[in-house]
């Protein structure tokens, strides 16, 4: 009890300013020491300690400071270095839509060209074939008409001059080639069956004493 009283009794207050007064003086005698000691040059471990810390710490102060640059001017070229890439390959992407748009404009213009020529084709073809039909209609009218003509004749000699019998057949034969109609088969199977061969000298002799008969 007795102790706890005297606890009680104590002089706070009191005690904290003496307390205050110790650590102040305590840090006068301190700075006193260190500004003696600067004076004279001397350096205690601890003063070396700081001073290397504190030189370590403006080092490492440093070293971030060139590292922060360094990355500043890597950033900065790769920057630069990305911008180049960017343009080359917006470049290279144009050329390919350039090379692109030549390549379909050319098939789209071969297309056109092959139908163009399709339809030339086509179209020569096509005056080709009515060219040849025409042709072909006029040889077969002419051949007709040949036909009748040497027809009216033979009936007329009743006969068939035997030089003629080979070019006729060849006139019948091209005329059947070209398609020709059933009436002219007629006049030729008549003239073949039913007519006979005149001899060459035959037909000369006939031409020869006709005007004298008149």
């Amino acid at each position: 009890m007795d102790e706890i009283a005297s606890l009680i009794n104590i002089d706070y207050p009191g005690l904290f300013v003496a307390l205050l007064s110790v650590l102040i003086g305590f840090k006068a005698m301190i700075s006193l020491l260190e500004w003696i000691i600067n004076k004279l040059g001397l350096e205690t471990r601890w003063m070396r300690k700081q001073r290397e810390e504190r030189e370590l710490l403006i080092q490492t102060a440093e070293s971030l400071s060139l590292l922060q640059q360094q990355h500043i001017e890597d950033t900065k070229a790769s920057d630069e270095q990305d911008k180049h890439i960017q343009n080359e390959l917006s470049q290279f992407m144009k050329e390919i839509r350039v090379s692109i748009s030549e390549t379909q404009n050319a098939i789209r213009q071969l297309a056109k060209n092959q139908v163009r020529d399709r339809e030339q084709s086509l179209k020569i073809q096509m005056e080709l074939t009515n060219a040849e039909k025409a042709l072909m209609c006029g040889s077969k009218e002419l051949l007709g008409a040949e036909i009748d003509k040497r027809y009216r004749e033979y009936i007329a000699l009743n006969g068939i001059p035997e030089s003629e019998v080979s070019e006729f057949d060849d006139i019948f034969n091209a005329y059947k080639g070209l398609m020709g109609n059933h009436t002219r088969d007629t006049k030729y199977n008549y003239v073949k069956n039913h007519l006979t061969i005149i001899p060459v000298e035959t037909k000369l002799v006939k031409r020869a004493t006709g005007p004298s008969g008149c």
